[in-house]
């Protein structure tokens, strides 16, 4: 297993050893994959966009300059990949049913949202209750704007602190605390409404 830092292994490839992007790659892909996947909801197109991300890092290697942690840097990639995809296709989130699973296989921090909605459920009709609450969570989140989406995913799935958002974002820190908050109202509205809903 290769001890050095992601830094460290990023200033190797810069130097010409993709044995060291390699490193990278395996250490980052579930992460990264995770990512598309909670805006997406569809695993074909998020192992597709993880591996364009890849290649744009890979492709901008001699640019590369480490001023924050290199997440930060993959995470500014991977956003203004998906905000490019987002602008050019209108891409929406493929439809699926309310039996699919709610988290991707690389998922391997837990403790997200999907589990502070709903802990063991034991009575097949608690079980469907659930599914549905979570079918309503990813609607709503597919009705947030993407500049609050992205937020929202970074600090809810991938753990990020706020100052490492507005860093791997490159937008002011008040900025990602302000878009979270206007994300977490709207999702309160929207959910509220559909509870409602007759």
């Amino acid at each position: 297993m290769d001890e050095r830092s992601d830094i460290e292994l990023m200033e190797a490839v810069r130097d010409g050893d993709d044995g060291a992007f390699s490193v990278l790659v395996e250490r980052h892909w579930n992460t990264l994959l995770v990512f598309f996947h909670r805006l997406t909801w569809d695993r074909d197109a998020a192992e597709d966009w993880a591996q364009e991300v890849f290649c744009r890092i890979y492709e901008a290697r001699r640019e590369y300059r480490p001023s924050a942690q290199f997440t930060t840097y993959l995470f500014r990639v991977a956003r203004n990949y998906w905000i490019d995809c987002y602008r050019k296709k209108g891409r929406r989130p493929k439809e699926q049913s309310l039996e699919s699973p709610g988290r991707s296989e690389g998922d391997r921090r837990g403790g997200g949202m999907r589990d502070r909605l709903a802990g063991d459920l034991p009575s097949p009709s608690d079980s469907l209750k659930r599914i549905e609450v979570l079918a309503q969570v990813r609607a709503a989140l597919d009705e947030l704007p993407p500049e609050q989406r992205i937020i929202f995913q970074l600090s809810e799935d991938q753990g990020m602190k706020y100052k490492e958002i507005a860093e791997a974002l490159d937008i002011p820190l008040g900025t990602v605390k302000s878009r979270m908050f206007a994300a977490m109202n709207r999702l309160r509205e929207i959910l509220k409404a559909r509870i409602e809903e007759p």
